[in-house]
């Protein structure tokens, strides 16, 4: 008799492997659901592009609004420092937003061709 050698190889069939077909499936079935989490998590998920592009442009947007605040607030600044600075611009500006009229002025108040005094109007 001849000693154990192993599994009996007989012709026509293939070299003996550690390949199993069942493990291999489970393998590939689970790379295929690791995959389409991950795709999930870019297309979709928390982070995904879709949300990236989002908040580029929220950031775009407030830079925007950000410049023309930083544009607004200096003119302002501007216009407190003359206040500040004398009394000829705090009357300039009683007279042209209040009607400021001195005691020993004279006021003339003139009218446009379009508008008519409501005594007139009424009067027509």
């Amino acid at each position: 008799m001849l000693p154990d050698e192993g599994p009996v190889r007989r012709i026509g069939q293939g070299s003996w492997s550690r390949y199993n077909p069942d493990m291999f499936k489970l393998a590939v079935i689970a790379l295929l659901v690791v995959f389409a989490g991950l795709q999930y998590r870019l297309w979709v998920g928390d982070g995904s592009l879709a949300q990236v592009h989002r908040i580029a442009q929220l950031r775009d947007t407030l830079h925007l609004q950000n410049a023309k605040d930083r544009t607004r607030n200096a003119a302002m600044q501007v216009q407190i420092d003359d206040l500040k600075s004398g009394a000829l611009a705090t009357e300039g500006r009683a007279r042209s937003e209040m009607g400021m009229v001195k005691p020993d002025e004279t006021f003339f108040l003139t009218l446009d061709g379009k508008s008519r005094p409501a005594a007139q109007a009424s009067a027509n």
